[in-house]
């Protein structure tokens, strides 16, 4: 693992600019855990699959139908159980003691990386779309605006 003063790799400097990040910001590189990427990528994918029936819901074949209907509901049932097999994670990484307590620093990073992505992101999007989908089933009218749901990934900024 070292740390660089500069970004000096095309493919940093690329990344960083995708982030809307300084260019000039020190790049480190790390390999995450077996256990940390699995939790990531059942997360990701469990993304993947609900925006994959919010799409079939709006488009297709069947769309608008009520099993189109349900498979969202069971989709976004899916991911918040990844995100809470996550947060499970997370409390093994960490301990669950206040300040955590971790075994190595690979823990601290991923444990950090992690939490950070469920608060920042998965929990805000979670929990809009479980809202809007208990709103439906109460009987209102689903509408939204690009921005109205809060992002998963890319920036937070509106307008930009």
């Amino acid at each position: 693992m070292s740390s660089a003063p500069n970004i000096t790799r095309l493919e940093d400097a690329r990344a960083l600019k995708a982030m809307n990040l300084p260019l000039n910001m020190p790049v480190e590189k790390r390999k995450f855990s077996l256990e940390y990427s699995n939790h990531w990528v059942d997360l990701m994918n469990a993304h993947t699959d609900f925006m994959n029936a919010v799409g079939e819901y709006i488009q297709g074949p069947r769309a608008g139908t009520q099993g189109k209907w349900k498979l969202i509901r069971r989709r976004l049932t899916a991911l918040d159980h990844a995100a809470d097999q996550c947060v499970a994670f997370l409390a093994k990484l960490g301990s669950d003691v206040v300040p955590p307590v971790f075994k190595a620093e690979q823990d601290e990073h991923e444990h950090a990386i992690l939490g950070s992505f469920l608060t920042e992101r998965a929990g805000p999007f979670i929990q809009w779309w479980g809202e809007a989908i208990d709103a439906v089933n109460a009987g209102a009218e689903l509408t939204f605006k690009p921005g109205d749901v809060p992002p998963w990934v890319g920036s937070t900024s509106r307008g930009t």
